[in-house]
Parts: C-alpha cells; sequence; structure tokens
C-alpha cells in the first residue's frame, strides 16, 4: 500500500506534464516569426504569369517575380524587385499594380541588381466602368469585415442594421443599404458626407472602430459607387463563379521564407479579374505558416493549407515548409502492399524517414484492440510468440476479423454514430437495433447495403429494426444534419441558417437535402409507452413502438423564401423522383453510388483514423476544402480499392493492417520526430473507456457487473448509451449516443481520470476480489519469477524484462499483496493505458 501511495504522487505528476509542455508549446508558438534566410546567388529571373492582358481602366495587375538560383530552385522575389515601365498605355503604383491608362500594347521591366525580364502586358479597353455593387462594393464589405457574424452579417444584425452573412445574399443587401433609414446612408449632393462613408471611417460614433481610412482604394470604390447613383446589376451574370490561385505550388525551403499569393477571379462571362486585395486569406496551421496580405510565411517545418475566400468562391493552397533536411538520405525497405507505396511517396517528398517496425508482442495488442477492442490473453500472446512462421501477422489479422469479439466492438462503434439510445428509442428499441447492427457486421453485409437498408427502412420499430435511426433523429433538418456528416463526412449544419461562411454549400442545398425526407413520419405502435430510468436515475415514459411512415404530401419550407423546396441532391446529379414514390430512393441510389465523390471516401477515411488515431482528412466528419487530406493520393486509393472491393469493409480494414505502415513502431528517429500527420510512426492512443474496463477484466480475471444486465457482458455488448449506475465509462468517454459527430466520445487524460484509475473502485474491486485471477496465480505458482511474468503478460501482453523483474521484491509483503500492487502499478502505467 505505501508503494501505491508513492507511485500516486508520481503518476499525478505525469499526468500534469504534458499540460506544462502543452502551455510551454503555446507559449513558443507565439514567439515573432524566424528572420528571412539569406537567398543564394541567382543567375535569372521569371515572372508569374508571363504577360498581362487588362480588359479595361479597372483592371489591375500584379505579377510574381521568382529568381532562379544555380541549381535550378525558385524563389519569391517580388519584394525585391523594381518593375518600371516607358510605356504611356500603362502606369505602376508603388504597390507594384499596373493599370491600363491608353489602349495598345506595353512592356514592364523588372530588374534586381543586373538581372532582368520582361513582361508584355496587352490592354484591351482602357476606359473606366462604372463601379457596380455586386463585382466591386459587396467585395469591399466583406473585406473590410463589414458583413462578417461579428459586425452587421450577425443573425441579428448590429445596432440595427443587418447584412446577409459575408455577402450571400446580395439582392438582401443591396435593399438593406439602400432602404434602410429611408435612404440616408446616401448623401448624393455632398458624397463624402455620407453615413456609408462617416461610419467605417469613425467620423461619427462607430463600434467597429474604423475598418476604411479616408482617401484608400476601398473608400473610393465606395465613394464613386454613390456618386454615379448606387447602381445593382444581376448577381447571377456578375458574382464570381471561380477563384484561381497562383502559384501552383507553395514550397518554402526553410522557416522565415515568404511566398506571394495573387488570386484570380473567374465570372460567367469568360472575364478574369485580379482580386487579391480584396480575397480573405487565412491559414489552417498557424503553427505552421501564417498569412498576412497575401503574403504566406513558413513558421515552422510541417505542411498548412491557405483557405482563399472570395464572395461565395473557395479555394485552397497547400504550403509546405521544408526546413533543414542537410544529411537526409531516403532508405529503401519492404512496401507490404498499395498503403505503403503512397505513404513512402509522400515521406520521400516532406524528406522523412519512417520508424521501424514494432515487435510480435507490440503487434499483437495493437490488432487485437483495433479490430476486437479487447486485448489478447496471455495464452494468446505467448503461442504468437513462439510461432516463428512469416504469415503469423497475417494469420491472426484473419482469425481477429471472423470472431465474434470483432463484431462486438464495431457494433458498438456504429451504435455510437447511428445514436442507439433509450431516451429516444426505448429499452426494446436500443436491443432491437443494436442486435440489427451487429447481425449486419457479423454477415459482413456489405457497406452501401448497410446504408440502403438504413435509410429506406419504414414500418414497426420492433419488427424492422433499422428503422429506429430515424425515429433517435426524428427531424427533417436533424436527419440532413446527420445523414451527411455520419456517411459523407460533411457538417451541412453550418449553411442552416445561411451560405457555408467557409464552403461551397448554400442554405438552398440544405433543404433541398432534407426535401428528400420531407414525408417521412412517425406513429405510435400497438404496443404503446414503456417506462425506463433516465441517466439521472429518474422515472420517465419514452415511446413503445413506433411505425415510421411515408405521408401522401409534405414539403420543407425555405425560411428565407418561405417557398416550398424541391429535393435536389449537393453535388452531382440523381434520379427526379417520381411524383407519388418514395423520395429517398433517389436519393440513397446517389449518396451509395460508387461514383459519389463523398460516400466511398468518407467511410474509407473513416476507418483509416480507428486503425492510426486520425484520419487522412481530420476531423473525420468535416470533410471541406479547407481541410485538404494530408495525402490525397493515398485516400483516392484506399477509396478506390473500397469501392473494388464491392464496399467489403473488412476486406478494407485488413489492408490496412497488413500494411508496414500500420505496423510501424511509435519509437521516432531523427527525420520524423516532428511528423505528425503523414504516419511515418505509430501513434500512441488512450484505450477507450470500453477497451479499459476489458483490459482490467482480462488482466485481473474479474468481469464488470452491469445493473440489470446478464452477468459476464462485455462494455461493448451493452446496447445503450446511457449506463445506469456505472461513472467509470462515462469518465472514460463512453458517449450518451446524442449526436453524429466523433468528438461526442472523449478520449482525452486529465487528473480526473488519473485519479479514478489510482483510487477509483473499478480497479480497486477488480484486484481485490476473491479467487480472481491473481489470487489463483500466486496459490498455483511457487516461482515468484513466474508469478511476474504471468502478470505481465496479463497486463501488458509482453513479457518482463531482466531489469523488470530484478525490481520486483517480494520481501516488502504478502505475495499476493505484492502481486497486486505490482498489477496495479502496470495499471497505471502509459503502457496498459494506451494502444501503442
Amino acid at each position: 500500500m505505501k508503494r501505491r501511495i508513492l507511485l500516486s504522487l508520481a503518476l499525478v505528476a505525469i499526468v500534469a506534464l504534458p499540460h506544462v509542455r502543452a502551455a510551454q508549446n503555446t507559449a513558443a508558438n507565439k514567439a515573432a516569426p524566424p528572420p528571412r534566410p539569406a537567398l543564394p546567388p541567382l543567375r535569372s529571373l521569371k515572372t508569374e504569369p508571363a504577360s498581362l492582358t487588362l480588359d479595361d481602366g479597372r483592371d489591375e495587375r500584379r505579377v510574381l517575380v521568382w529568381g532562379e538560383s544555380a541549381s535550378g530552385q525558385r524563389f519569391d522575389v517580388t519584394d525585391d524587385a523594381v518593375l518600371k515601365s516607358e510605356s504611356p498605355e500603362i502606369e505602376i503604383d508603388n504597390t507594384g499594380y499596373i493599370r491600363p491608362k491608353g489602349q495598345g500594347q506595353a512592356e514592364v521591366t523588372v530588374a534586381i541588381g543586373t538581372l532582368k525580364t520582361k513582361v508584355p502586358v496587352t490592354i484591351r479597353d482602357a476606359a473606366v466602368p462604372e463601379i457596380h455593387f455586386v463585382r466591386d462594393v459587396q467585395p469591399v464589405l466583406s473585406k473590410l469585415g463589414c458583413n462578417a457574424g461579428t459586425c452587421h452579417g450577425a443573425a441579428k444584425g448590429k445596432n440595427g442594421f443587418k447584412l446577409s452573412l459575408r455577402g450571400y445574399d446580395p439582392e438582401f443587401d443591396y435593399q438593406a443599404l439602400i432602404n434602410d433609414l429611408s435612404g440616408r446612408r446616401f448623401n448624393r449632393v455632398n458624397v463624402d458626407e455620407s453615413l456609408m462613408l462617416l461610419k467605417p471611417t469613425a467620423e461619427v460614433p462607430h463600434e467597429g472602430r474604423q475598418p476604411l481610412k479616408p482617401g484608400s482604394r476601398e473608400y473610393h470604390v465606395l465613394s464613386q459607387w454613390i456618386t454615379e447613383g448606387t447602381k445593382f446589376e444581376d448577381p447571377a451574370t456578375n458574382r464570381a463563379q471561380s477563384i484561381e490561385v497562383l502559384p501552383s505550388d507553395v514550397e518554402l525551403d526553410l522557416p522565415g521564407r515568404s511566398q506571394h499569393l495573387l488570386v484570380l477571379a473567374h465570372y460567367p462571362d469568360g472575364s478574369v479579374r485580379e482580386v487579391t486585395r480584396d480575397a480573405i486569406l487565412s491559414s489552417n496551421n498557424g503553427d505552421v505558416a501564417e498569412v498576412k496580405e497575401a503574403v504566406v510565411t513558413g513558421l515552422r517545418r510541417g505542411e498548412a493549407a491557405v483557405l482563399v475566400r472570395y464572395e461565395g468562391c473557395y479555394a485552397t493552397k497547400l504550403v509546405t515548409v521544408m526546413g533543414d533536411r542537410t544529411g537526409y538520405k531516403w532508405q529503401e525497405m519492404a512496401e507490404y502492399n498499395y498503403i505503403d507505396q503512397f505513404v513512402d511517396a509522400k515521406l520521400k517528398k516532406m524528406k522523412t524517414l519512417p520508424s521501424e517496425l514494432c515487435t510480435d508482442a507490440e503487434f499483437i495488442r495493437r490488432v487485437s484492440l483495433d479490430l476486437t477492442g479487447l486485448p489478447p490473453t496471455p495464452e494468446r500472446v505467448r503461442a504468437f510468440l513462439s510461432d516463428k512462421t512469416k504469415e503469423k501477422r497475417e494469420k491472426l489479422i484473419d482469425v481477429l476479423l471472423a470472431g465474434d469479439d470483432y463484431n462486438e466492438f464495431w457494433a458498438n462503434k456504429w451504435a455510437d454514430l447511428l445514436q442507439c439510445n433509450s431516451e429516444h428509442l426505448g429499452e426494446k428499441g436500443v436491443w432491437v437495433f443494436h442486435d440489427w447492427i451487429k447481425q449486419s457486421l457479423a454477415r459482413n453485409k456489405p457497406y452501401d447495403k448497410f446504408v440502403r437498408e438504413l435509410l429506406l427502412a419504414e414500418g414497426s420499430s420492433y419488427l424492422n429494426p433499422e428503422v429506429n435511426y430515424y425515429r433517435a433523429l426524428r427531424d427533417p433538418g436533424k436527419i440532413t444534419e446527420d445523414v451527411s456528416q455520419t456517411f459523407l463526412g460533411v457538417r451541412f449544419n453550418c449553411n442552416k441558417c445561411h451560405d457555408h461562411p467557409f464552403e461551397k454549400w448554400t442554405q438552398r442545398q440544405y433543404y433541398e437535402f432534407g426535401a428528400y425526407f420531407a414525408r417521412l413520419a412517425i406513429k405510435r405502435g400497438s404496443l404503446g409507452k414503456e417506462n425506463i430510468r433516465s441517466f439521472t436515475g429518474d422515472l420517465m415514459q419514452v415511446p413503445g413502438e413506433e411505425i415510421v411512415y411515408l405521408k401522401d404530401d409534405g414539403e420543407v419550407q425555405n425560411p428565407r423564401t418561405g417557398m416550398d423546396v424541391h429535393p435536389k441532391v449537393p453535388v452531382g446529379e440523381a434520379a427526379e423522383p417520381a411524383k407519388d414514390a418514395d423520395r429517398r430512393a433517389a436519393f440513397v441510389n446517389w449518396l451509395a453510388s460508387k461514383d459519389n465523390p463523398y460516400f466511398a471516401e468518407a467511410m474509407a477515411n473513416r476507418t483509416w483514423s480507428y486503425f492510426f488515431g486520425r484520419g487522412i482528412i481530420d476531423p473525420v466528419d468535416d470533410i471541406r476544402g479547407s481541410n485538404p487530406p494530408s495525402n490525397p493520393e493515398l485516400l483516392d486509393a484506399l477509396k478506390d480499392d473500397f469501392v473494388q472491393s464491392g464496399f467489403d469493409v473488412r476486406h478494407l480494414m485488413r489492408n490496412i493492417c497488413l500494411s508496414r505502415t500500420y505496423q510501424l513502431s511509435i519509437n521516432k528517429n531523427k527525420w520524423n520526430e516532428d511528423d505528425n500527420v503523414n504516419f511515418s510512426h505509430a501513434i500512441p492512443r488512450r484505450l477507450s473507456a470500453e477497451q479499459m474496463m476489458d483490459a482490467i477484466a482480462i488482466a485481473t480475471g474479474d468481469r464488470p457487473k452491469f445493473k440489470g444486465m446478464p452477468s459476464g457482458m462485455r462494455p461493448a455488448e451493452l446496447p445503450d448509451g446511457i449506463v445506469a449506475g456505472n461513472d467509470f465509462l462515462a469518465l472514460f468517454g463512453r458517449p450518451k449516443r446524442q449526436s453524429a459527430c466523433e468528438c461526442e466520445r472523449t478520449s482525452n487524460v486529465t487528473l480526473a481520470h488519473a485519479l479514478n484509475l489510482i483510487n477509483g473502485t473499478t480497479i480497486s474491486d477488480s484486484l481485490s476480489a476473491p479467487a480472481n485471477r491473481i489470487a489463483k496465480i500466486v496459490e498455483g505458482e511457487k516461482d515468484d519469477q513466474k508469478v511476474v511474468e504471468d502478470i505481465y503478460f496479463s497486463v501488458l501482453n509482453r513479457p518482463p524484462t531482466d531489469k523488470e523483474l530484478a525490481t520486483v521484491d517480494f520481501s516488502t509483503g504478502t505475495r499476493l499483496e505484492v502481486a497486486q500492487d505490482l498489477t496495479w502499478a502496470l495499471m497505471n502505467s502509459p503502457a496498459f493505458l494506451f494502444n501503442r
């Protein structure tokens, strides 16, 4: 017991250490950017684009200037270049923008020292067109932040004035500006006295301070628009339909190096305009790269994505900061399957070396926990370690995939995602729904068929258990959000009230999606209601049998227009539903198609994350342009393999586990110590609540007991997300199953977790249970060394080292006390708490 107290203090310190390190890392990340590295000698200059065409007097352009070294490496030297022109048809301002002054041909000379290059410029028309609200004014309002969620784009506007969020509704914004305050925002006689100019320049009190500077380009656009009569034009023909970002690749050799970006907007009439100054750019990884004024600067080695947003158009630019890799050399190694080929290709690009393979003991524990949720028994570990055949890892994978423990474990995961909880389904509902999920997995039902059956379900919640999914969701809005998040990996909830602020999804698409489920209804069945205990212990009444059926009518309305919305899929094309047919059929045929760009990809990515602790796109249920895959080629290969196998999930899991990538050690080397996204080494993952409880049971031989459940049940077999009377499962992250988000299940480690493991009843009761495994070992084995070996095999699934054997002293107490203390200490070690 004394030893347990001392170890308790040490373990508390171990748990606190990551928080200290995180604080240190946060402070370090806020340090000033690294200095700009010196450039090597340059041999030539080039520009991008190599030539320019200016369409009218408002078409102003910049060029990127590249300096090429003797080795052929390119560097952005735009800031160092001097641009001059003797052509009267153009002028160049002090920021490097080239603007037309007359129609014809011109030439710009770009120079750095003695190095020079020339840029031909064609001016089609130098006449200055009128200011357009959609093309010119709205981008300025967005850039200034006037229509942001923190300002007038808020749900209720700001100080009585509202604009659409980030300008998604140009007509609404125009009418708000023109008609609000009876048009008093504009002074057409003395334009500079217009409230639209006085407020943002802070000439009159303004909560948003001074986003607009008098005399600036933005000020001139707004002022000129008022002068010209505040005209409006058709958004369908005058709003950008796509954007392009230059250069095509952003690869920075060292931290401190920078790269300018140019943003080009493409319009329906075929015209192109540079809109860099009005585009909004941000980095998804501010520790690796920061963006200021369309200039990306590397902060440390790694990868980031720059999201570029302009008037409802989005683009993502990947940024690589290589860092100093002096001495790096790729080492050829065996590739077990296609997964390793794509992983290795990315590692070569990033000049990273993978770790060595994990040991056999590490592998059997890792793959057993990943495929079945259970650690291996001591007997299985001993047999596996003594097996000298080359195929033993492959054979083990096949055995685990074929067992019922696999079905129980993965049924528990799907019950999380499909929100199998008694609060909505009742006690019998959760049992029949959970059993349907398990039986589907036991038959290795193809994933597309599984989803089809689930989403086309109707009838009795007892006789057709799959309809319980709709009972858990009930509302067309929640169906829209959860179906898209679960089966497409896309979060549609952000575009319910307005167009998605950072992605291409629109509010209209949200309601078009929901329209497929508009006629779905639920009514009470013949078996009435059930009385159950809630997770707080209170008696509550929930539905008994319910019937999911289709109504003859029913539509979804767009709240902005008040009009009925016709069903339409957000990407690609779906067959038009017949007038009286089940609309869901057309939707599901589109959803579960091999041609759907999201369906197979989302499942392949989600499955990958269960074996590596993170997705290739992460989070796995947040697929979007601003959250790009770390290895798109690998994800495409996994998706294609999954589709070609007939959506066989076990086939996908088998290939993942057979890969060398999955079998790598957690131990890092010099060349991968900073890698957390490219799978060059295994990442320790904390055991889930159910895995931890099962691991304790196997180590001690004492099975947990759950109120009202048959004895000997695994935690993964519990059909309900709400487990009455078990604080351990709730503390360690078992979800209540009220959300489709993977984030509902938690795997963090805090002081509360450490204290529960040290002093909680779950471990202590199992250790002290009469006739448990530990007591039987001590009683039946007289050799102290073999007792220690057995405990190591049962807790850590490996034999002890010689040093570990020598550490255990049986003279400090009774043999049973020492064995219990050793088991307790090992259960509180990272080797037990994490899948490594």
